[in-house]
C-alpha cells in the first residue's frame, strides 16, 4: 500500500490556496488605497493648521506692512496648494507645495483665515474632499469650521 495524496487532493489543495491569497491580495490593495488617502489627508490638514495658526499669530512675511488674512488655495493640478499671505502693498505667495502623493481633490478650493483670530473670511464651513488617484470610490473628507476649527471623516 502506497501512501500519498490522489490527483483531485492536490488540486483542491491548490484552488483553495488560490483563493484564499486572491482574496487577501484584493484586501490588501483596497487598505493601501484607503491608506494612502488618509496620509495625504493628514498632511493636507497639517498644512491647513500651519496656514490657519500663521494668520492666528499674526504673522507677518518680509515686505508686509498690513496683514490682511492667509489664504490656502489647491492648485492647477488638484494635487498640492498655494499659500498667499494677502498684504500691503504687495501680497506674498510662497512656493506652491504638493501635499498629494496618491490622492487629488475632487475640485478647487480657496480658503482665506482672517488675521489674529484665525476664522474663515466667509464665515461658513468648507469642505475639502480628496479621492485616490486610481480609485474614485475611495475618499476622504476635510471640513474646515468657520472658526478655524479641522475636522475630517
Amino acid at each position: 500500500m502506497k501512501a500519498g495524496f490522489t490527483l483531485i487532493e492536490l488540486m483542491m489543495v491548490t484552488t483553495i490556496v488560490l483563493i484564499l491569497s486572491g482574496g487577501s491580495i484584493t484586501a490588501y490593495l483596497n487598505f493601501n488605497k484607503a491608506e494612502s488617502v488618509k496620509n495625504d489627508a493628514r498632511n493636507l490638514i497639517s498644512e491647513i493648521y500651519r496656514v490657519r495658526t500663521l494668520a492666528s499669530s499674526l504673522q507677518y512675511p518680509t515686505g508686509c506692512s498690513s496683514l490682511k488674512g492667509y489664504n490656502v488655495t489647491s492648485d492647477a493640478l488638484l494635487s498640492g496648494v498655494t499659500v498667499t499671505a494677502d498684504c500691503d502693498p504687495d501680497d506674498v505667495i510662497f512656493p506652491a507645495i504638493k501635499l498629494l502623493t496618491g490622492s487629488t481633490f475632487t475640485q478647487a478650493f480657496d480658503i482665506t483665515f482672517l488675521p489674529g483670530s484665525g476664522y474663515l473670511t466667509n464665515g461658513a464651513d468648507q469642505q475639502i474632499v480628496i479621492k485616490n488617484s486610481n480609485d474614485a470610490t475611495v475618499t476622504k473628507t476635510i471640513t474646515v469650521g468657520a472658526y478655524g476649527n479641522i475636522t475630517s471623516n
